[in-house]
């Protein structure tokens, strides 16, 4: 190996040691972000995020630029987990009324789960300073059950051409219903499914039987 090649080899290994350390210390703020968030709930301010990760703000910034990056990359951080269940309830081998009531079920349940976490990601859609990875990630929703919708009402031999403004549709529906519940809390996620399903199978039954 030539002493410039050496060097070049030397300067590209610190460099991917370079980033590893930044990846992992992301990483280590976004686990101090997401407890100080389900402490202090969506509210919670930069420094509270700092102070939990035991640095400055300004460090805070330098890895995620200002509010809306950090809870972008938080949102990615969620997109996956929440994506691979909704794919997994949507291609379940259920009866259709079924697969609509797990499908909902499971959205809910991820609203549930983290309530915190969720308001701070999804909460602020409204707010046109949100997050737009919060919004990429109800539009990614959006459009897996999209494709499902499809395929079922093309397996009942019927038009596919409402299934993406129905499924965004739907999404929305479930998405408002899920922030009243959390706000209200007047009944179980079970009870709250069990109307939702009810609703939405009575128009997409119609249109599939």
């Amino acid at each position: 190996m030539t002493p410039t090649r050496g060097r070049s080899h030397t300067r590209h290994a610190h460099d991917h040691e370079r980033m590893a350390r930044r990846a992992a210390r992301r990483e280590e703020l976004l686990d101090a972000a997401l407890r100080a968030i389900r402490r202090e709930g969506p509210g919670v301010s930069m420094e509270a995020i700092a102070t939990e990760a035991g640095c400055t703000k300004p460090i805070v910034y330098r890895h995620f630029g200002d509010r809306n990056g950090l809870a972008d990359a938080l949102a990615e951080r969620f997109a996956g987990d929440l994506v691979a269940a909704l794919d997994e309830a949507l291609h379940a081998a259920l009866p259709p009324e079924q697969l609509v009531r797990a499908t909902i079920d499971t959205y809910l349940a991820f609203v549930e789960r983290d309530p915190e976490v969720y308001r701070f990601l999804i909460g602020r859609l409204a707010d046109p300073r949100g997050s737009e990875e919060a919004t990429h990630l109800v539009a990614r929703v959006g459009q897996r059950v999209a494709v499902v919708l499809g395929e079922q009402l093309h397996a009942a031999g019927v038009d596919t051409g409402p299934a993406e403004p129905w499924a965004f549709g739907i999404v929305g529906m479930v998405h408002l219903a899920g922030d009243w519940w959390l706000d209200r809390r007047t009944m179980g996620r079970d009870r709250l499914v069990t109307y939702l399903s009810t609703l939405l199978w009575g128009g997409l039954s119609s249109v599939t039987d």
